[in-house]
C-alpha cells in the first residue's frame, strides 16, 4: 500500500472518530481498504488521540473565559467596593452574573479536560 493511499485512509478513519462513529464501523471501513489489525489498531488510536486533543483544547479554552469571567467580576466588584466605598445594586448584580457564569464556565471546562476521552461530541 502507498504511502498516499494510507494517508487517504487515515483521513478517512480521523474523520469517523472525530465525528464518534461506532468502533466497529471504523475497523469495518479498515479492513474494507486493506489494512492489517495490528496497522487498524494503531490508526484507530492516533485518531483517538487527536480526537481527544481537539476536546481537550476546546475545553481549555472554555476553561480560560470562565476563569476570565470569574476575575473580571470579583475583580470590578472588588475596585468599587474598595476603591470607591460602596457599589450601586445593578453593578453588584452585573458582577454576581458574571462571576456565576465564569465559574460555570470554568468548571465546564476542567471537567471536559478530564472527562476527554469519554466525552460525546
Amino acid at each position: 500500500m502507498t504511502e498516499e493511499n494510507e494517508d487517504r485512509i487515515y483521513q478517512g478513519v480521523r474523520r469517523m472518530v472525530i465525528w464518534d462513529e461506532p468502533r466497529v464501523d471504523v475497523f469495518h471501513r479498515l479492513e474494507v481498504n486493506g489494512i492489517d489489525q495490528a496497522r487498524a489498531q494503531h490508526l484507530y488510536h492516533k485518531a483517538r488521540s487527536e480526537r481527544i486533543a481537539i476536546i481537550r483544547a476546546d475545553a481549555i479554552r472554555r476553561a480560560a473565559g470562565g476563569l476570565g469571567l470569574l476575575l473580571a467580576g470579583a475583580g470590578i466588584f472588588v475596585v468599587f467596593w474598595d476603591g470607591f466605598g460602596g457599589i450601586t445594586r445593578l453593578l453588584f448584580c452585573m458582577c454576581a452574573v458574571a462571576a456565576g457564569f465564569g465559574t460555570w464556565l470554568l468548571f465546564k471546562g476542567l471537567f471536559g479536560f478530564l472527562c476527554a476521552p469519554w466525552v460525546k461530541a
